[in-house]
């Protein structure tokens, strides 16, 4: 191999893979001192010059002038040397050339091929770098493969994984089509790095709206908390650090415009926009909207939500969703109970401490109930009308006008 045709493996290299020719001479050099080395010993001492113009290599051994050559990679004789260098003595280490022939046409080619090996590996740890930068943010790429368990997309220098688990069921992808994702995950492997994207993830929403909202890249509107049912529904909770700025009227934008286009790209999924609060009972209450709240009540580590019955099933949601999502964005435990439910608990609660004997009732009717075993209004709101009528010998009418009237005395306490 002549100095031009290794001038134009090195350029060939260095354009193929992207990298500048001075790595590859560098790399080349590193190659061929490993050869020497396994060819004459892990000892062996050796300077390789390479020119990257003109692809002139200049290979030099450091020998150690001796009596009796052992290894020719490492020892020269005495009469050798002085005729290299006059005046050489027995233990001096002198510099000798090696020809190219000698290294060989073989061991060129060897070490041009361990050079694309280095370089494929410096190729992978790049891409690995590159990608593991993008880690938390949205790419864009093309559907190459449409698998069983996975979907492939090619985002130009690599390919990178969509499994099943991370699409929207709502999607519909179709080989060739333009893709959007969220890198939540690069693994390094031996054939390069792995880029894994997800569509589902609660990041993928925020950096969306923040391509949307200049108000939130531009750190105006903040995004507080984010509760993902993913293709479904979507709670996100916004607050301002400007008096002047609507955080929820900058996330919707004119006519609804930028929420639209963020709703589109995830296939129609629902997004509700509401306002965050110190105030925790504030925040429950927005985040169950639509439904209206009438009250709010803190029971150990649970929030009861009383909401009025018209609006019960929109608190809840569809499979319970609504007030899922609430819970999830507010971080807390919550409990919706109609204000029906609501008042009839309280008035169960009460009557368990509500002694009979001050319901007001006649004094027959009273020690008929308390020689049937009852104590307290709890009891006697507890027992069945048919069980009423034949402790007291009433009407059925009767014992349930008797039974409103004792809740009502109860709810006014």
């Amino acid at each position: 191999m002549n100095n031009k045709e290794v001038a134009n493996l090195i350029a060939q290299i260095a354009r193929i893979r992207n990298v500048d020719i001075t790595y590859v001479c560098e790399t080349l050099r590193t190659s061929i001192i490993a050869g020497l080395k396994r060819r004459f010993g892990a000892g062996t001492e050796a300077e390789v010059n390479i020119s990257p113009d003109t692809g002139e290599i200049k290979v030099f051994l450091l020998k150690k002038v001796v009596e009796r050559v052992n290894n020719p990679g490492q020892e020269i004789a005495l009469e050798e040397a002085q005729n290299i260098i006059p005046g050489s003595k027995l233990g001096d280490v002198i510099r000798v050339e090696l020809p190219l022939d000698e290294i060989g046409r073989v061991a060129i080619r060897k070490a041009s091929d361990e050079l694309m090996l280095k370089l494929r590996e410096a190729e992978r740890d790049r891409l690995f770098e590159e990608y593991n930068r993008k880690k938390g943010e949205i790419v864009t790429g093309t559907i190459q493969r449409i698998g069983r368990d996975e979907i492939i997309v090619n985002l130009g220098l690599i390919e990178a994984v969509l499994p099943n688990r991370e699409q929207l069921k709502t999607d519909h992808y179709r080989q060739g089509l333009p893709i959007k994702a969220y890198v939540h995950r690069v693994e390094k492997t031996p054939i390069g790095p792995r880029v894994y994207l997800s569509r589902t993830h609660p990041e993928f929403l925020r950096k969306l709206l923040m391509r949307e909202v200049p108000e939130i890249k531009e750190g105006v509107v903040e995004i507080k908390a984010i509760a993902r049912a993913p293709g479904f529904r979507s709670k996100i909770a916004v607050a301002s650090r400007d008096e002047k700025v609507d955080p929820v009227g900058a996330c919707v934008g004119y006519r609804k415009s930028r929420i639209e286009n963020v709703i589109k790209e995830l296939s129609g999924e629902k997004i509700d926009i509401v306002q965050w609060s110190r105030d925790l009972q504030v925040f429950i209450a927005r985040a169950l909207g639509p439904a209206k709240v009438s009250e709010i009540l803190r029971e150990n580590d649970t929030y009861v939500v009383v909401v009025p019955d018209s609006d019960f099933s929109i608190a809840i949601g569809k499979k319970g969703q609504n007030v899922w999502l609430a819970s999830l964005l507010t971080g807390t435990k919550l409990e919706v109970l109609k204000e029906s439910d609501y008042r009839n608990r309280v008035i169960m609660n009460r009557a368990a401490k509500f002694p009979i004997s001050e319901l007001n009732l006649e004094p027959e009717v009273t020690q008929k109930l308390e020689a049937a075993g009852m104590k307290t209004a709890f009891d006697l709101l507890s027992a069945s009308t048919p069980d009423l009528v034949k402790i007291m010998g009433s009407e059925a009418e009767a014992v349930e006008l008797m039974k409103q009237q004792i809740r009502e005395r109860v709810w006014a306490g």
